[in-house]
């Protein structure tokens, strides 16, 4: 009889213990097992980017000075509107006629703030297992440039053939230029009047 009592107890203290103790440790170790999860997804993932990055740099590196320079020129990652200015013009001088009313606007960027993202772990709660500092680190390295735009407008005044030149040698410049606005007035000369605007590309980085 005190057998079955004593069984009988150890069987409701078992069961107590479970529902009130153990079974919130588990919950607690399963939480944990799935933040680190998590954690490792992220840190593979900025391994790759690493990679990635790394082999884009040695391809760089491996580029003539040449050819560094005309990619620099296609997409800059600096902003200089008086240079960018200074070579329109003279480009313009080249077919016999100066532009006017220029003007370069650089975009305050597609971020909020212009700030510029990067490539991070997802924000974890905090945790007695959480991965080391070092660990953590690795997957926040990698920034992401910003694609930025200048927008320029100018008008100038000249034959239609020869503006069909200029536009043909801006057209065939290393900085990508993408046409946005243009209109053509007649005046009282065997000219026209152009009024021109375009958006060209910086690559911002951080």
């Amino acid at each position: 009889m005190n057998r079955n009592i004593t069984a009988t107890i150890l069987i409701v203290l078992a069961a107590g213990i479970y529902f009130t103790v153990t079974k919130g440790i588990l919950a607690d170790a399963k939480a944990v097992q799935e933040v680190n999860t998590q954690y490792s997804s992220a840190i593979d993932g900025a391994d790759q980017l690493i990679k990635v990055r790394d082999q884009v740099l040695k391809n760089y590196n491996n580029l003539s000075q040449d050819d560094r320079d005309r990619l620099n020129k296609m997409l800059p990652n600096t902003v200089d509107n008086i240079r960018l200015i200074i070579d329109l013009n003279s480009v313009a001088l080249k077919h016999g006629f100066s532009l006017r009313n220029i003007k370069a606007t650089a975009s305050t960027g597609t971020q909020k703030g212009g700030a510029v993202p990067s490539v991070v772990a997802p924000v974890m709660p905090a945790n007695p297992m959480q991965m080391n500092s070092a660990a953590n680190a690795r997957a926040n390295i990698i920034a992401t440039p910003i694609l930025d735009t200048v927008t320029v407008s100018f008008g100038v005044s000249a034959p239609y053939l020869q503006f069909i030149s200029l536009m043909q040698d801006l057209e065939a410049n290393l900085r990508i230029m993408d046409l946005t606005h243009l209109t053509m007035s007649a005046n009282d000369t065997d000219t026209y009047d152009f009024s021109v605007e375009f958006k060209t590309y910086w690559m911002r980085t951080q």
